[in-house]
């Protein structure tokens, strides 16, 4: 079995530590000031890669405002099958570089969504996590949350900044299967 960071050293995966995050973000979860947004009416509040649960909730909460008459959550979590096979847990291992990675492409994908749709009239908020460690079934791997004056415009960036975390960040996933057994699928693509 060879695991999808082929040609990687080994010690340059990471595993959940328990507590740990990997993030550049500072205490209160907002990105450090180097990390400020191409577009400036597009705040990003939380950008990590983390071995910590991932709450919705708070997810919302975080991008929530007067201001917001759409507020878009797109949760990733852990099924109970994958092609035809009873899944019982995943583990999400990350390369060093997947916070640093995840927030480029964050913000990223903000600049073109500004070139491609306009800068936004009023403030949009991102909030974005990618779980890593263990997971069960059930359990949220990725949560995305945006808010925006219009649905539209919520909808759009929070579908873009999924797809383009997902084929970008180095996070890959191995599956567990019921009877035993497991199999290591790229998170990227």
């Amino acid at each position: 079995m060879t695991m999808p960071s082929e040609g990687l050293p080994a010690e340059g995966m990471t595993g959940a530590a328990p507590g740990g995050s990997i993030s550049d973000a500072r205490a209160d979860g907002a990105l450090a000031d180097d990390a400020a947004s191409a577009d400036a009416s597009v705040e990003v509040v939380h950008a990590a890669v983390t071995s910590e649960p991932l709450d919705e909730a708070a997810a919302r909460a975080a991008v929530d405002a007067a201001d917001a008459g759409a507020v878009v959550l797109f949760s990733g979590v852990v099924r109970n099958h994958d092609d035809g096979r009873g899944v019982t847990r995943l583990t999400y291992t990350a390369h060093p570089t997947a916070g640093a990675t995840l927030r480029g492409v964050v913000e990223t994908v903000i600049a073109e969504h500004g070139q491609a749709h306009g800068a936004s009239e009023r403030a949009m908020r991102v909030w974005i996590a990618h779980r890593i460690g263990e997971l069960a079934v059930g359990d949220a791997a990725f949560v995305c949350a945006v808010s925006a004056a219009h649905r539209g415009e919520a909808f759009r960036l929070c579908s873009d900044l999924v797809d383009r975390v997902k084929a970008e960040v180095p996070v890959w996933k191995e599956q567990f299967f019921e009877g035993g057994g497991s199999e290591w699928v790229a998170a990227l693509g």
